[in-house]
């Protein structure tokens, strides 16, 4: 195996690669000669999701895709699947299913019981599944700090500055703590948004499910029920428990498409909601597919389906509004 291939394959994959190495990857690709070196550069690829993050880094890579699509275009070689596999990933950064299996399930290695910090850029957001199978939508401009494992403790405790949508994993013997400056969110299992950036001169929480308790160091501030919101003013140190529409002040993570361990069937409705289409199975053991990945809201359809296609298998064919899904489906 030549470890010069490996590694200008492992600059492809991590966006990394400059033109001239982009067009020698292509190549490459016209060989069989180099699979040897494409799958190690992918166990390094994915040995690094493990290391450093489970989070999905919601970027515009849209960029790039075009770029090497381009290249593709005007060669037009023979190329392998894994090359196709490679310019659909770079499309967004995305972990599979099977690769949150491993993180939640299989490596409980001791470094992974050391804190965790997920941080989003202005320009992006991020959508991350927490040891406990928490989800956490980060906005723009956050970061949370949270451990790598919650094994052994009593509580789930993270630290959140700036603003995060959470769908907490029910577990009533262990409850679930953010820390936000002075204030403390305790919940047991339910989903509600947290602003808390650090020139505001509030923190809310608002609940969209559940009930969630709100305090700070001395006292119980108030316990909250769905679209009820608590305002913490942080110059006064007041608390204003109001009632609000919580889908308004949850829009802005709307706007992605997040699809949490879910099946086609149910992506289907997402698609068919976001890009007015109707959905037809030829095959419906296709339906049964479960995956998990997470999209811009400015990825188009066929984008979308790139992506869909290369992690479950199955053929996307759109033909005036109607997007036609086949392929061999998936196990129960």
């Amino acid at each position: 195996m030549e470890h010069s291939i490996k590694e200008l394959f492992l600059k492809y994959l991590q966006n990394r690669a400059t033109w001239q190495e982009i067009d020698r990857v292509l190549a490459l690709s016209a060989s069989d000669e180099y699979e040897q070196e494409w799958q190690a550069a992918l166990k390094e690829l994915e040995a690094g999701f493990e290391n450093n993050a489970t989070g999905i880094e919601l970027q515009n890579e849209e960029e790039l895709y075009r770029r090497i699509k381009s290249r593709i275009n005007q060669k037009k070689p023979y190329l392998f699947k894994w090359i196709s596999y490679a310019a659909a990933m770079l499309l967004v950064s995305f972990i599979s299913y099977q690769t949150f299996q491993r993180l939640n399930i299989g490596n409980k290695k001791t470094e992974q019981q050391s804190a965790k910090v997920a941080e989003t850029k202005p320009s992006g957001r991020k959508w991350l599944k927490l040891p406990d199978g928490t989800s956490v939508h980060l906005n723009t401009n956050s970061t949370l700090e949270y451990s790598g494992s919650f094994e052994g403790k009593n509580s789930r405790e993270v630290t959140l500055i700036g603003e995060a949508f959470f769908d907490v994993a029910h577990d009533e013997a262990h409850p679930f703590l953010i820390h936000t400056g002075a204030i403390t969110t305790k919940v047991l299992g339910t989903a509600f948004n947290i602003s808390a950036y650090p020139d505001a001169k509030a923190i809310t929480v608002t609940v969209a499910r559940g009930k969630v308790m709100v305090r700070n160091e001395s006292k119980t501030l108030a316990v909250l029920t769905p679209n009820q919101q608590l305002i913490w003013s942080t110059t006064k140190l007041t608390a204003a428990k109001t009632r609000i529409d919580a889908q308004k002040v949850v829009s802005w993570k709307l706007k992605d498409l997040i699809m949490d361990d879910i099946t086609l069937e149910q992506a289907a409705g997402m698609l068919a909601s976001r890009f007015k289409v109707t959905v037809l199975f030829k095959n419906e053991k296709v339906k049964r597919c479960q995956f998990t990945a997470a999209f811009l809201n400015r990825n188009d359809l066929s984008q979308v389906t790139d992506v869909l296609s290369n992690i479950t298998g199955a053929t996307f064919s759109l033909k005036g509004n109607l997007l036609t899904i086949d392929g061999a489906g998936c196990e129960n």
